[in-house]
């Protein structure tokens, strides 16, 4: 309701959706990526991870330079702005461990969300894709594939800390 508000009253807007966040690092990252470093940084042996899901993850760093850019151009309007690639929850666990290389050590489990009906019991839909198509069209999409932005945010914030 608060992007049709700010699309339906204001002259000049920008709003952009973002897909699974990931960013901040270690103190802040309060996601996805954060929950299972944290698992990881606490010396699990198993990881259960949803299968049901798929999305696209979004490095904030990409999305920050990505806002800079259409606010510096003055290309107002609503874009998608999330990295490049459809996964789901598994992959990316799945890639984390083997960027971090500890997909042999590591037991991912794969589940359905009705596993964590209890923590999280907010439905989601099976599918919260995104495509930067808006972006494209005006040969402005910054962003990247989500290995390459996971990666790039597991080496700058929590490669160290293993």
């Amino acid at each position: 309701m608060g992007e049709r508000f700010v699309v339906e009253n204001a002259k000049r807007y920008l709003v952009c959706r973002a897909g699974w966040m990931m960013g901040g690092g270690p103190r802040k990252d309060k996601k996805f990526i954060g929950k299972l470093m944290r698992q990881i940084e606490n010396g699990v042996t198993e990881m259960f991870v949803v299968n049901d899901k798929n999305g696209t993850p979004t490095f904030t760093h990409d999305f920050a330079k990505s806002v800079k850019v259409l606010l510096e151009k003055e290309y107002w309007g609503l874009y998608n702005m999330a990295c490049e690639g459809l996964t789901s929850r598994l992959e990316v666990a799945e890639e984390m461990l083997k960027i971090l290389h500890l997909n042999k050590t590591i037991k991912l489990s794969p589940v359905t969300s009705d596993f964590f009906r209890e923590t999280y019991f907010a439905k989601r839909p099976p599918s919260e894709r995104l495509e930067n198509r808006k972006l494209r069209i005006r040969g402005m999409n910054g962003m990247r594939g989500w290995q390459v932005a996971l990666k790039d945010y597991l080496d700058n914030y929590y490669y160290h800390s293993l």
